[in-house]
């Protein structure tokens, strides 16, 4: 009986080892969004229960409509790419997106750049991981 109990103290270690990494993460982030014009003293715009996918697998960030390939998964994440928007049928110029989320704190940051100067925000969040209701 002594064996099968060694046997099964040393298989434990390798399963949990082998277990697999999420190939996603869902986040949820709260923060203000704010117009990068110069000399603009407006107060910052709320940003609530935004809700930002991580996936591993892919090496992409998809929030809102975007869906940004990162570079790096270490303990800061960074992202940047362009994209080309539309809205109601109407091709919208490209948006730059760079960011980066710090994935011990949870602070993010996202950069976006549009053709015209005056559109430019950045955005700073604070992320946690979602919990599904059910």
């Amino acid at each position: 009986m002594r064996p099968s109990y060694v046997v099964l103290m040393v298989a434990l270690p390798i399963a949990a080892v082998g277990a697999q990494q999420p190939t996603s993460i869902t986040l949820s982030c709260n923060g203000t969004s704010k117009l990068m014009t110069a000399g603009d003293d407006t107060k910052p715009d709320p940003v609530t229960n935004l809700g930002m996918i991580v996936n591993f697998a892919e090496r992409t960030v998809s929030f809102e409509s975007y869906h940004i390939p990162f570079e790096r998964a270490d303990s800061t994440m960074v992202f940047h790419g362009t994209q080309a928007m539309s809205y109601a049928g109407t091709k919208l110029k490209p948006v730059t997106v760079d960011g980066s989320v710090d994935r011990v704190t949870g602070a993010a940051s996202v950069t976006f750049l549009h053709e015209r100067v005056g559109d430019n925000s950045t955005w700073e969040l604070l992320c946690r991981p979602a919990t599904r209701l059910f």
